[in-house]
């Protein structure tokens, strides 16, 4: 699991003002975050991705939303977009989701392919990053025993891996849901994450019961608890401060997660956004034009015209990312 989308060094609490955030950035970061913006512009249009650039501005600007709800609890994000609904737990019943009930009801399918897995003493050596511990700078928070198996990260599949779960990868696909991430969490026996914030309010988090020790692991979102059930499906807002517990002696819990774009965002923001993760890995000339190129492939839109920069941009020696953002989430 990962965190904020674009971590910053600092954060400093506020509202989401409006106000022109560019400026306060370094020089040579103010200029690339401003490309970035102007190529989102022009490709989704101003008003369609006004707070799309809202939030990259408020993101640059190491502001930080910070709300403690009367009855939910504490939010906290840096990556974060105005108006949209939050709540710790969102109703798996609504039309928004009705991806989980399918899922709910393939569940079995699901286990088994993760019971394949865990059984399968060469799958390191098949796969990517297989039960990878928790990246750097959220060990703290998850602790060394907190382990994944990622099947997409940041709206892209990762081939080798979701070709070890192809039924799995397949019911995800075949009932769009409108995925992040894909993982698999397994959490051991007498540990948990303590609390923290997701830091980001458009991805929601959602989790599965595969294989739980059912009334012995919870996680609790803001004021809220939730206990897992096998086969049963959750919904959480993760920039709400949250922890999970397995009080388990012996069993692993084992979920599925899949995080995603929240349903307040239009089609053209979770576009836009999708863009900007490609964007904001290399914000040069170069690297805006491989993101429409990406972009173009996603959308079926007519593709760019092949320039000259668009061939050397494998020679170049080193991709110029942003200074204070650097991929995260």
């Amino acid at each position: 699991k990962k965190k904020n989308l674009f971590p910053v060094k600092k954060k400093r609490r506020g509202s989401h003002n409006r106000g022109n955030y560019i400026c306060r950035a370094q020089q040579e970061d103010c200029d690339l975050l401003t490309s970035v913006s102007s190529a989102i512009r022009e490709r989704y249009g101003s008003v369609e991705t006004k707070r799309v650039i809202e939030s990259l501005n408020f993101l640059a600007a190491d502001e930080e939303y910070y709300r403690d709800h009367a009855n939910f609890g504490i939010q906290r994000a840096s990556s974060y977009i105005s108006g949209l609904e939050a709540r710790p737990f969102h109703d798996t019943d609504s039309p928004d989701f009705l991806w989980m009930k399918k899922l709910e009801k393939d569940y079995e399918v699901i286990l088994g392919e993760l019971q394949g897995a865990v059984t399968n003493t060469d799958i390191e050596k098949q796969g990517n990053y297989i039960w990878a511990p928790a990246a750097r700078e959220e060990a703290i928070a998850y602790g060394p025993d907190w382990r994944t198996l990622v099947l997409q990260d940041r709206c892209v599949w990762d081939v080798t891996n979701s070709s070890l779960f192809p039924r799995t990868t397949e019911l995800v696909k075949r009932f769009k849901v409108p995925s992040v991430e894909v993982f698999f969490a397994r959490q051991s026996p007498q540990t948990g994450i303590e609390p923290h914030s997701d830091n980001t309010n458009f991805i929601l988090t959602s989790h599965l019961g595969l294989d739980v020790p059912e009334g012995e692991c919870w996680m609790r979102v803001g004021n809220e608890q939730h206990f897992w059930k096998n086969g049963s499906g959750v919904i959480a807002d993760t920039s709400f401060i949250h922890s999970t517990k397995n009080l388990s002696e012996k069993t692993d819990r084992y979920v599925l997660i899949i995080r995603f774009w929240h349903p307040g965002l239009s089609k053209t923001e979770r576009n836009a956004l999708t863009f900007l993760f490609d964007a904001i890995e290399d914000p040069t000339k170069e690297g805006i034009i491989n993101a429409n190129r990406l972009a173009d492939e996603r959308e079926n839109q007519p593709k760019l015209k092949a320039t000259s920069s668009t061939s050397q941009t494998k020679k170049k020696k080193k991709k110029k990312g942003f200074g204070i953002l650097k991929k995260g989430m």
